[in-house]
């Protein structure tokens, strides 16, 4: 989008963290009206420092939604069900209304029915261990997938892609909400237990952080994240999250039985089956994925 492009309509954002706060950030980049609002003091003041227009008044959940085309909540996990309620009252339809949780089927997320309808999950597999408003960075998005719950309709859907493309979005894959946070047990749940895991074994080794290098600090960066909601998270999907633990465990396993038993020709296969994984990963794969 340049200077000359009419901005969309006011998009608002609730919460005004790490992902809240990058997003209107980016949008803001962009020429687009974005509206925030948070519980935290903090992040309305840097927010609103950072030139975000920040909601206010004795009830900022109906100046925040008032003509706005859509509302992303960016809230806690725990508290995206309990401030949906509130988004759908202030924002009747065709305003529509997207969340940016960890899990999306409605038992997860806590919403009846009819709530659940009105909200629909887009997930950026994008972010820091960091938290607050202070964390955001306008470029978060840049690249990034977003994981679309496919049950939206057409306009639906070209609402999301815009909101996320114009965000710096690259791949949009649409999946139902139960493929999502069975995705979510391999690529963002697994990843979060490894760094925690590999984290505590160094510390009940007594080894100092002082003495590790950068290859000890990148596999264990994710460990630096507060438990917050993860529990909840954790319970979203326990069957393949399950599953998921096991094959890492035997996976490990693997390799003590090629180590012990001086097998440098398994070693070798499972080094380069990792490393052609990681390299395709860090080149990047584009393209979408719709159902």
């Amino acid at each position: 989008m340049t200077s000359s492009t009419p901005a969309r309509r006011p998009v608002a954002i609730v919460g005004l963290g790490c992902i809240g706060g990058s997003l209107a950030r980016a949008l803001a980049a962009q020429g687009v009206d974005v509206r925030g609002w948070s519980t935290s003091t903090s992040d309305r003041e840097l927010a609103a420092a950072a030139g975000i227009r920040v909601a206010s008044g004795a009830a900022p959940y109906a100046a925040l939604c008032d003509g706005a085309t859509s509302v992303v909540i960016a809230v806690p996990f725990a508290r995206i069900g309990e401030v949906a309620r509130a988004v759908t009252e202030a924002a009747k339809p065709p305003t529509r209304v997207f969340h940016v949780g960890g899990l999306q089927q409605r038992e997860s997320l806590g919403m009846d029915e009819s709530l659940w309808n009105r909200v629909v999950g887009t997930h950026p597999l994008a972010g820091s261990h960091d938290h607050g408003f202070g964390a955001s960075r306008a470029n978060m998005f840049v690249g990034a997938t977003v994981c679309i719950e496919d049950r939206l309709d057409a306009r639906g859907r070209r609402a999301a892609d815009w909101l996320w493309r114009t965000a710096g979005a690259h791949r949009l894959d649409y999946r139902s909400a139960s493929d999502h946070d069975r995705l979510m047990a391999w690529v963002s749940h697994l990843p979060q237990l490894t760094a925690t895991a590999l984290a505590h074994t160094m510390a009940a080794a007594d080894i100092v952080p002082a003495a590790t290098g950068s290859g000890a600090r990148d596999t264990t960066r994710l460990a630096a994240t507060p438990l917050g909601a993860w529990p909840a998270l954790l319970r979203g999907a326990p069957d393949e999250l399950r599953a998921a633990l096991g094959q890492l465990e035997a996976t490990i396993a693997q390799l003590r039985v090629a180590l012990d038993a001086h097998d440098d020709e398994r070693l070798a296969s499972m080094w380069e089956r990792a490393m052609n994984w990681r390299r395709e990963a860090a080149g990047g794969n584009g393209g979408e994925r719709r159902a």
